[in-house]
């Protein structure tokens, strides 16, 4: 576990972009938040799923979509950009993050010969971490990618506020209260693209992806950021 102290700091967590099938509009509505609501010394997580690796899935893939080499090229060069806009960021290990690993694990290759996450996507300053601690003025906040869709769960596990990504159409803080403790639970969204075939597997789910991100204020307070769409499915570009 990665334990950060961002006590009296702002704290922006990127949920899943599943680069190459990220929106189109995502790195530019993250720049919009970084400019309107970050400081100098904010601290930047994602909670992983940052490639979705569609192409090496133990799932099957479709056709239709980039080949294995042509998606990480393309999601390479993605997250170089969002690297330029955020140099520095701790992220959450992820089902569709680790399949690189999880894939020569498979086949029996030995994972010291697979080259560090950073070194592969050719970006600097960002490190993985399987989960996060963050230290803040209203309690610690536990950070994962995913571990269980049942409302207010997490936090009641690890005991503190908890955040976790992974489930797309869940966008929402909850919060529990007792005579002792009042803590949040947080679903972070996501800022996919849900039109691409990389998720058709969700096609005739009822709830649908909900794309955002969210804050942590410098007092440890949470608040979700929408990115509306409108009806030609690109960002309104209001905050």
């Amino acid at each position: 576990m990665k334990k950060i102290n961002a006590t009296n700091k702002r704290i922006l967590v990127i949920p899943d972009l599943h680069s190459p099938y990220h929106h189109i509009d995502a790195l530019d509505f993250l720049k919009a938040v970084k400019k309107k609501f970050l400081k100098r010394n904010s601290i930047i997580i994602n909670v992983g799923d940052e490639v979705d690796n569609h192409a090496i899935s133990f799932h099957d893939s479709d056709s239709d979509l980039f080949s294995a080499g042509s998606e990480l090229k393309l999601a390479s060069n993605f997250l170089q950009q969002l690297n330029k806009v955020f140099p520095k960021m701790f992220l959450c290990e992820s089902n569709h993050g680790s399949l690189l690993m999880r894939r020569m694990k498979h086949h029996g290759v030995p994972l010291r010969v697979l080259k560090e996450l950073k070194d592969i996507y050719g970006v600097t300053g960002w490190s993985w971490h399987h989960d996060i601690m963050a230290k803040t003025s209203n309690g610690n906040i536990y950070i994962c990618h995913g571990k269980t869709s049942t409302y207010n769960k997490l936090s009641k596990e690890t005991g503190c506020n908890a955040i976790q990504g992974h489930f797309h159409g869940k966008f929402e803080i909850t919060w529990t209260r007792t005579p002792t403790t009042e803590r949040f639970n947080i679903f972070s969204g996501c800022l996919i693209n849900w039109e691409s075939l990389a998720f058709a597997y969700g096609k005739n789910h009822i709830p649908k992806p909900i794309l955002g991100c969210v804050m942590i204020n410098e007092n440890g307070s949470p608040f979700l950021i929408k990115m509306n769409l409108d009806n030609k499915n690109r960002w309104d570009k209001k905050l």
